[in-house]
């Protein structure tokens, strides 16, 4: 949970240390694949665990198997970020296009297996803004992927077509961009999201600072709904969520608050 969590911002299903009561967390991507848990609790229910435990080799072993599922899983998306912009698969994109998909991406990989809620934010650029918070820097986030592709098409272009950067005729004078490219993108947001997302977390802790009018450290349970549902919608996370996380004091005289973390 810590590896996938600290490098990518990914939550794993079955590995999480309390399982959430709603379904639904900002900067997470959840791995929506029904593969993933039955894989865990394949191998958590292993006669190997019983016998013999678990080491360190067994650990990589199963971080890669993982490794390879949350690929699948990003195909997946982006198959379903296809339908989206009405391309199919095997189609080069232009640099436009390209934009559209990888847009189309992000919002089913932040949202999850919410269709409702991404056909809304994909029709209107307005609920899009004031749902997502910092969209504008994760979109810039991506683009910076797509730039870091262009750049070693441009630097290297035979090992850009050697490592299936590029088509034959995708190259830094065509910008053309296949599934494989799109691909390989994605793969570079998923594996660089965390950092990223490191300093978004700082902004959210001083917005809770903010919220700390007497110092302790602590928000009101009551302030905190109060401000996140009129401000940010990440804090609309539920009070037993709260609670499983060890994130909710109900020892203080106050009344319920909410633990900023260090």
């Amino acid at each position: 949970h810590r590896h996938f969590n600290r490098e990518s911002a990914l939550h794993i299903r079955g590995f999480e240390p309390s399982r959430p009561a709603n379904t639904f967390g900002w900067g997470d991507a959840d791995i929506i694949s029904q593969r993933v848990p039955a894989f865990v609790e394949s191998a958590l229910e292993s006669r190997h665990r019983e016998a013999n435990g678990f080491d360190i080799r067994d650990a990589a072993h199963m971080v890669a198997t993982l490794e390879q599922l949350v690929f699948d899983f990003q195909g997946a998306v982006l198959a379903k970020a296809y339908e989206e912009i009405s391309h199919p698969v095997d189609t080069s994109l232009s640099e436009s296009d390209l934009s559209k998909l990888l847009e189309a991406y992000m919002i089913h990989w932040l949202v999850g297996d919410n269709q409702e809620t991404v056909e809304i934010l994909m029709s209107e650029e307005d609920p899009l803004r004031s749902t997502i918070p910092h969209w504008d820097g994760i979109a810039a986030f991506v683009r910076g992927q797509v730039k870091a592709l262009d750049h070693r098409r441009e630097t290297a272009p035979v090992a850009a077509a050697a490592g299936k950067l590029s088509r034959p005729s995708h190259n830094a004078l065509e910008k053309r961009y296949s599934f494989e490219d799109a691909h390989g993108i994605v793969g570079d947001v998923t594996r660089s999201f965390a950092s990223f997302w490191e300093s978004e977390c700082s902004v959210m802790k001083a917005q809770l600072v903010d919220m700390d009018v007497h110092r302790t450290g602590r928000v009101p349970l009551s302030k905190f709904y109060g401000t996140g549902l009129e401000v940010d919608w990440r804090f609309a996370e539920s009070e037993q969520y709260l609670r499983e996380l060890g994130a909710l004091d109900e020892t203080s005289w106050r009344g319920k608050q909410v633990i900023i973390p260090n």
